[in-house]
């Protein structure tokens, strides 16, 4: 396979499965769970990938496959490495902040159940 069409500057949700090797399905699941990931949907219904969607997906793809993070893991590392996520620098040095987190983190579990059902429900369709 040859280098990646850089040229291009939106992709369809097949090639960017094909160029990523992450499923489709897989792909419109992540796009719930994580919000840096928007593709472009003005032009029609399709999803349009931006290079930053497809090398984001590429970065959540290494941290769940080689660095085996789980996803509420991979929330957590995207929240602090990207300046554009909303984390609160201040509870850092807050311990009374640490039971908000532990209702985050259920909040955060229910969620990520719930858009595992809607996933599902996606591919029996």
């Amino acid at each position: 396979m040859g280098p990646k069409p850089r040229h291009k500057k939106l992709f369809r949700i097949g090639a960017v499965s094909h160029m990523t090797g992450v499923e489709p399905h897989v792909l419109r699941y992540w796009e719930s769970e994580f919000n840096l990931i928007r593709p472009n949907r003005k032009l029609s219904k399709q999803r349009w990938y931006r290079q930053s969607d497809i090398d984001l997906i590429l970065e959540i793809k290494r941290l769940l496959q080689e660095e085996k993070y789980t996803l509420p893991g991979v929330k957590q590392y995207l929240a602090q490495s990207r300046p554009q996520t909303r984390a609160a620098p201040t509870s850092d040095n807050n311990p009374a902040s640490e039971p908000a987190g532990s209702e985050s983190q259920e909040t955060d579990l229910i969620s990520l159940v719930w858009a595992e059902l809607k996933a599902l429900q996606d591919i029996l369709r």
